[in-house]
């Protein structure tokens, strides 16, 4: 049985993939994403259902448990709060990590009402932000380096076959630290973009837009490069080699900058990403995420669950996706064939599963998750 590797990464727009040369030398896909944001488009991967995407929580069978179940063993690092124990992204691994000390804390799950309130305003947002730039917050995460030299490791003391998936969080805004970084005061004015700023001007101009998406330009470079290292270093025979990112960013386009899930907005900067699926023949040039788990069980010869929405590439092309932008008991729903766009704004969105009916609400977090998420720009994450 063949090994499978997944790779995942931040914020990584499909029409900037050619900032990344490896990744970019493989067939890319274009993939929509079922989620604005990494919880709910993680999850939704992870789960081949858009219920995932809907609750922003994995919901098994996942793609572990289904690898899991076949005999592999099942590694996955993922450092980012966002794919807490919590939320069940742990779900069929045989060892995880999402490098978030405290997370696990069931007896302290339980929200701050005030801080989710006070965060929906603009001007709580950016005092935050004035106190606590993103770069420093971005500090608690492990370098995406170590986490690849980890990944590397435990892959190489795994028994075989081996389902490893790794998420790197470098290529998430600012973007790098130190000077590779966005500067705090040009970071501060982009994420006030496209509505009201307090502490002067939100009119990001031309070259400030440049030095944006140059430091994300570089940042995709160093990601590249470490997706190139652990595939070469590690000892397998014609694995599979998947690559996704979770969601894309905005730079202005409408005058909007990065993935802020609170506006739950879905325009293709950000819900279209690239995806490879190497080592693996597929039917068409374009996929929903939902459809990357059925394709690697496919590919792997294993049986994909009953359960999962998702399509087999192998066998079939993807016609449609559904993105759901869910924020708070609130979500926007985009669905396109690639070619037509239909969306509904921030709308109350549920869905009927075997029976049972579930809609988009807020997820019961412990103190600490909460505080990682705010500290990823967060402030009032559901």
């Amino acid at each position: 049985m063949r090994d499978v590797v997944l790779l995942t990464a931040d914020s990584v727009r499909r029409d900037f993939v050619d900032a990344m040369p490896f990744v970019a030398d493989h067939e890319v896909l274009t993939g929509v994403t079922a989620g604005h944001y990494t919880r709910p488009s993680l999850a939704a991967l992870q789960s081949s259902r858009l219920r995932a995407s809907v609750q922003s929580r994995v919901v098994g069978p996942t793609i572990a448990e289904a690898f899991s179940e076949a005999g592999y063993t099942t590694i996955g690092l993922v450092p980012t709060a966002q794919a807490d124990p919590a939320f069940g992204f742990d779900s069929g691994f045989d060892h995880y990590d999402n490098y978030m000390s405290g997370s696990g804390n069931a007896a302290s799950n339980r929200r701050s009402s005030l801080r989710e309130y006070l965060g929906s305003f603009d001007i709580v947002r950016q005092v935050y932000r004035r106190v606590y730039p993103m770069e420093a917050n971005m500090d608690d995460l492990p370098e995406d380096e170590a986490v690849i030299e980890e990944a590397i490791e435990r892959f190489e003391d795994a028994d075989g076959p081996r389902f490893l998936w790794v998420h790197q969080m470098e290529s998430h805004r600012p973007y790098g630290t130190g000077d590779d970084a966005i500067p705090p005061k040009i970071d501060r004015k982009a994420e006030a973009s496209g509505g009201r700023h307090w502490f002067g001007s939100s009119e990001v101009t031309d070259a400030e837009r440049e030095v944006i998406t140059s430091a994300y330009r570089d940042a995709l470079g160093r990601v590249d490069d470490r997706i190139e290292r652990l595939l070469t270093e590690i000892d397998s025979e014609d694995p599979i080699f998947a690559f996704a990112a979770d969601h894309g960013d905005e730079f202005g386009e409408e005058e909007y900058y990065y993935h802020q899930g609170y506006r739950r907005r879905v325009p293709e900067t950000v819900i279209r990403v690239p995806v490879v699926l190497d080592g693996i023949e597929t039917q068409g040039d374009r996929l929903s995420l939902l459809d990357v788990g059925p394709t690697l069980a496919a590919g792997a010869g294993i049986d994909a669950p009953d359960a999962w929405q998702g399509t087999d590439l192998t066998e079939t092309t993807t016609e449609e996706a559904v993105t759901v932008a869910p924020w708070h008991e609130t979500a926007t729903v985009a669905w396109q064939d690639f070619e037509r766009k239909l969306v509904a704004r921030d709308a109350d969105v549920s869905m009927t599963e075997g029976g049972e009916e579930v809609a988009v609400d807020r997820t019961e977090v412990s103190d600490e998750v909460e505080r990682q998420l705010q500290d990823l720009g967060y402030a009032d994450a559901g």
